[in-house]
């Protein structure tokens, strides 16, 4: 089996597990520690999310190069390198989250069962343990350069169990909230003690050193990416901030369930890319234009039939999938235009990864830095408009705009410019052809199935959505790629005789 095709499934894996951990999970923090203590519990997603851009740079820039076919004494020192720099990040990080606790917990969140200085205590473990998960994303992002995501999803699978599952022992007894994240800083640090020495152990025999020359050689890239990370994470974010200031924390709680739910469809294909930037990045450094032209078309394609169905049936069955989900019907009717919406604008988001990923292997951020600024400028006013004019489903039509609007205009120009030849074969047969399949199966299932009385009958549906789309897209895909399928049957169909 192809290294890559192992990384992807290894990423699924990880992946699954994360979606399946939301469904578990979440229902019981909400039933234990109850609506208002789960929207704090999520604004850990946000500061995580929010901070992200200070390990972007510097975690892209290490995978990069890592999967480069560079020598073992250069990645060892870069490892040696950022490892340093890193640690002072965090750090900074940590000590800003405690100073700007008490702000945040006067001007945001607002509880009506806890005391401001109660969520400013909170916040403050949550700056703790989002500083240490962000250290030990550097050293993932070392292993997975090397090619090592077998090894770090099944560590994170056991470590989301621990973190996310096992958690629920101690709340069982001592539902408080200071209980579950004292459990998460101390499940960051023995993941960033395990990843640290597998990384380690993967560049033993070298005596690495810190070098000036290499961090300035990649200072460009690991800025640019850093750039990058902050406007996205603000482009991402700036719908829960907004709304945990100008909504009570039990709408904002809502907003977090309709949000989590939305991003299903980025999770799920989110471990393509994951796997398929070190490939990008080794084609790159090796001038192949060839695999380059042919792997972008593979995953791009992909993507598209993977996140299509999935955010189709989320869009169709949003309703009976929450309440399944919460047990709440209530919840799952207020939030219900909220989520499909915000369904959609994560689809656009699925659709210009592959572009965006591609730009990261050559080194180029430029436009994407360009359109996020431009972006921040008219979506914050946007949002706070929108969100104190219409409270929840205001926040989700500018984060819909960015997405539409980031597709069409950076798709387009990253491929025109490492692929020019090939945009019109990217946008039609990569992105329109599987879309209009998708759409045709689902919704002729969807009138099918909607004579059905039975509650769950939607699960079934939406399987048979996924399973039928797929199946016709990759027909259609290795009708148009005879030399090079995305599924061989005919080697399937082979192994099932013998």
């Amino acid at each position: 089996m192809e290294k890559v095709t192992q990384n992807i499934i290894a990423n699924y894996a990880g992946k699954l597990w994360g979606f399946i951990s939301i469904f578990i999970f979440v229902r019981f923090y909400i039933d234990l520690l109850g609506i208002e203590s789960y929207a704090i519990i999520n604004f850990y997603t946000v500061i995580l999310g929010l901070l992200a851009f200070a390990d972007a740079g510097l975690t892209a820039t290490l995978t990069r190069q890592l999967a480069r076919d560079i020598e073992i004494s250069e990645k060892s020192n870069l490892v040696y390198t950022f490892e340093k720099i890193y640690f002072y990040i965090c750090l900074i990080i940590t000590v800003v989250v405690i100073c700007a606790s008490n702000y945040i917990a006067n001007n945001f969140l607002q509880s009506k069962l806890y005391t401001p200085e109660s969520v400013s205590y909170y916040l403050r473990l949550i700056g703790i343990g989002v500083a240490l998960q962000l250290f030990s994303t550097l050293y993932e992002g070392g292993l997975n350069g090397l090619q090592h995501q077998v090894l770090t999803n099944k560590v994170k699978i056991v470590w989301s169990l621990f973190r996310s599952g096992l958690v629920l022992i101690p709340i069982y007894f001592y539902p408080k909230l200071d209980v579950y994240f004292i459990w998460q800083i101390l499940c960051n640090i023995v993941l960033i003690l395990f990843f640290r020495n597998a990384l380690k152990t993967c560049l033993s025999g070298n005596s690495p050193i810190f070098s000036l020359n290499l961090l300035k050689s990649n200072s460009r890239y690991a800025l640019g990416m850093m750039g990058i990370a902050l406007i996205s994470a603000i482009n991402i974010q700036i719908d829960k901030l907004v709304t945990s200031k100008y909504l009570s924390m039990e709408q904002f709680g809502y907003y977090s369930i309709a949000s989590t739910l939305s991003q299903v469809p980025t999770m799920i294909v989110i471990p393509v890319m994951a796997a398929v930037f070190p490939l990008f990045s080794l084609y790159v450094s090796q001038n192949n234009n060839e695999l380059i032209g042919n792997n972008f078309h593979k995953y791009s394609f992909l993507i598209t039939i993977i996140s299509a169905p999935i955010s189709l049936c989320l869009f169709l069955y949003s309703i009976p999938l929450v309440e399944l989900w919460i047990g709440k019907p209530f919840i799952a009717e207020s939030i219900n235009n909220v989520l499909k919406i915000l369904v959609l604008g994560s689809f656009f988001l699925c659709l210009q990864l592959t572009p965006f990923y591609l730009a990261l292997a050559n080194g180029y951020t430029k436009i994407n830095l360009y359109t996020g600024v431009v972006g921040l400028i008219v979506v914050i006013p946007l949002i706070i408009y929108s969100v104190k004019s219409y409270g929840m489903i205001g926040a989700t039509i500018p984060w819909l705009l960015v997405n539409v609007c980031t597709f069409l205009l950076v798709g387009f120009y990253i491929v025109n410019k490492f692929l020019n030849e090939h945009k019109i074969k990217w946008i039609v047969w990569d992105i329109l052809v599987p879309i209009l399949l998708t759409f045709i199966v689902g919704f002729s299932l969807y009138t099918i199935f909607s004579s059905f009385s039975n509650k769950y009958v939607f699960l079934v549906s939406s399987m048979l959505i996924g399973l039928i789309s797929i199946f016709f897209n990759v027909l259609i895909y290795n009708k148009r790629n005879i030399g090079n399928p995305l599924i061989d049957f005919s080697k399937i169909i082979n192994f099932r005789k013998s």
